[in-house]
């Protein structure tokens, strides 16, 4: 059956930090920065609005976006992922089952990091049935520091990865838009990989 180009999501299974070289269609075929376990992701859009007001009515609404919230929750703390939101290395020591790893938690120079996009992950299909994915392609996200809550008996503990997604002249590659205008990222439905 021939896919359509109206489909519905899921829930998100998936979400990563991509390296800024790699597309999102190539990224998605890897394991790399992953956001492990992800238990949920929303991406809210910050509008602004004016209202052209004359003749006691609303002639004309004018809306423009901010930027996009973009929040994943996990239930796992992924040092990899710290370590590609910040650029600062993992510590690690001994060997075998003994090994430790460390990583400082919201250091000062953690706080304003450079700007990386994100793919979101989200098993769809279309109105016809046929099984596809739907990938939510962030170009330039500012992430905030890592927030935990919990850990609570049963539930156990959840991590929060946020930031602002921006808009951005260039795409999740660094290749500037052709039209010159801004965007925060794209929409992708394709074939199960």
């Amino acid at each position: 059956m021939t896919a359509t180009n109206i489909f519905e999501g899921f829930s998100a299974s998936h979400a990563a930090i991509l390296d800024g070289a790699t597309s999102a269609e190539d990224a998605a075929q890897t394991v790399g920065n992953d956001i492990y376990g992800v238990r949920s992701a929303a991406v809210d859009p910050d509008v602004g609005q004016f209202d052209n007001e004359g003749d006691d009515a609303i002639l004309s609404s004018w809306y423009w976006l901010n930027f996009a919230n973009l929040t994943v929750t996990s239930g796992y703390i992924s040092l990899p992922t710290l370590a590609a939101i910040t650029g600062k290395s993992i510590s690690s020591s001994g060997t075998g089952s003994s090994v430790k790893f460390g990583f400082d938690l919201w250091h000062e120079d953690h706080m304003n990091t450079e700007p990386k996009p994100v793919l979101i992950r989200v098993p769809s299909k279309d109105n016809e049935g046929v099984i596809r994915r739907l990938d939510i392609v962030l170009y330039k996200v500012q992430f905030g520091p890592m927030t935990f809550s919990g850990p609570a008996y049963k539930t156990g503990m959840e991590v929060s990865w946020a930031g602002r997604a921006l808009a951005s002249l260039k795409d999740e590659v660094g290749t500037k838009f052709s039209d010159n205008k801004k965007r925060v990222g794209r929409l992708i439905s394709g074939a199960v990989i």
